[in-house]
């Protein structure tokens, strides 16, 4: 899944965002709707992590993401 599928599903992805990352705020990430530097950012913040380990984190969850939306296709 790419980022922009993400923004463009964001409602649908907030719970899932908050089982993958227990320290994030539900209300909070809806700010961060659509910009991901400011996500990784929290995230980073959130879960004690450098932007780095933040980003590579975001990367697996689009991954993942990916992975369950086309298990849910077939």
């Amino acid at each position: 899944m790419a980022w922009k599928q993400l923004f463009e599903n964001w409602a649908d992805a907030l719970p899932k965002i908050v089982d993958l990352y227990p320290h994030v705020d539900a209300v909070a990430l809806q700010r961060f709707r659509g910009n991901r530097t400011l996500f990784v950012a929290y995230l980073a913040a959130t879960h004690d992590l450098t932007l780095r380990e933040a980003d590579e984190g975001v990367n697996e969850m689009l991954r993942r993401f990916g992975r369950s939306e086309m298990a849910q296709a077939a």
